[in-house]
């Protein structure tokens, strides 16, 4: 299997929305051959950003290890899974049939679709909640009774789904700064839990963070939980879509690799992944989908460009 990368910053993706991204990419080589004129015999996966935490090469080591054996064991199929610099350069090649499949995600799915309507959502994938929403969080005691309140404050941004900075940019876009201009630092902590705690302790003024993990601090603390107050939320946002193009597969391949993907939970095989890659199942597209991608749309418009300044030390 070849493994071919392309770096350049978008969001760094780490957590669920990074790990989801090698699971879709896993379990979809695992279910597809072609029943059709010809066999895939070398399967073409384009991503539009990091497979795994930025920086740290033991992981992702170990994770692309992992889809390796895995891939090569259930199916014995030839692949490349291919990062792309960004989703606008994943959807130019998919549309140009140089991609069988592609894994966005739910926000720049939304955008790329906006641009070559033969883009389709084939399967989701879900950790807890079928839609996102981004929490802005402080301490009960702060004295900002919303976003603008925390100009000139400490923010931590859990993990990295890249819709959690999606949402505090176009935040303070509106108040007409950058967030490291809007705040007076930036951090990106991986674990959420002590992200909140340090909410709760005044080491930050605030923490973006996502519904599950919120609910999930509720549960393990809720007396901590009960200190804290949520100051802004987001519109939901669509997941992590693994998608394909009009004839880049035949139908019935499609269709065993959709199947493949919804029946996940049900096999050994794919419990593990979705464990460790933190999913909780593949949805098949629901009927309002189309309505959350166009309300995505209209919410948080693409950016002029994907281009960033790098980061050090998990901050900017």
């Amino acid at each position: 299997m070849r493994i071919l990368r392309s770096y350049q910053w978008a969001a760094p993706l780490r957590s669920g929305a990074a790990m989801g991204t090698i699971a879709i990419l896993a379990l979809g080589a695992f279910v597809l051959t072609s029943r059709g004129q010809q066999a895939v015999t070398l399967l073409r996966i384009g991503s539009s950003g990091s497979l795994i935490t930025a920086g740290k090469s033991g992981q992702e080591t170990a994770a692309l290890g992992t889809l390796q054996n895995f891939i090569k064991t259930e199916t014995g199929l030839n692949n490349e899974i291919i990062r792309q610099k960004n989703w606008r350069e994943l959807a130019e090649k998919m549309a140009s049939k140089e991609f069988h499949l592609g894994v966005f995600q739910g926000y720049e799915f939304a955008w790329a679709q906006e641009k070559y309507p033969a883009l389709k959502p084939l399967a989701l994938a879900i950790n807890v909640h079928r839609y996102s929403i981004a929490y802005v969080i402080t301490a009960k005691t702060s004295s900002a009774g919303n976003f603008a309140g925390l100009q000139g404050q400490a923010l931590a941004i859990t993990g990295a789904d890249g819709f959690l900075r999606i949402f505090i940019e176009r935040q303070c876009q509106a108040l007409g700064k950058k967030p490291e201009e809007f705040f007076s630092r930036v951090t990106t902590p991986e674990n959420v839990e002590d992200a909140l705690d340090d909410a709760v302790d005044g080491k930050v003024q605030a923490v973006a963070v996502d519904r599950a993990g919120l609910e999930a601090y509720k549960r393990r603390k809720p007396g901590r939980f009960n200190q804290l107050k949520p100051v802004a939320q987001s519109k939901p946002f669509p997941p992590v879509v693994v998608a394909h193009y009009d004839e880049a597969l035949d139908g019935a391949t499609l269709q065993r690799f959709r199947d493949g993907l919804l029946n996940a939970s049900q096999k050994e095989s794919g419990q593990t992944l979705l464990t460790l890659f933190k999913l909780t199942k593949f949805e098949a597209v629901p009927a309002d989908f189309e309505r959350v991608l166009a309300d995505t749309r209209a919410a948080y418009p693409p950016p002029a460009n994907d281009k960033a300044a790098p980061r050090s030390n998990g901050e900017k």
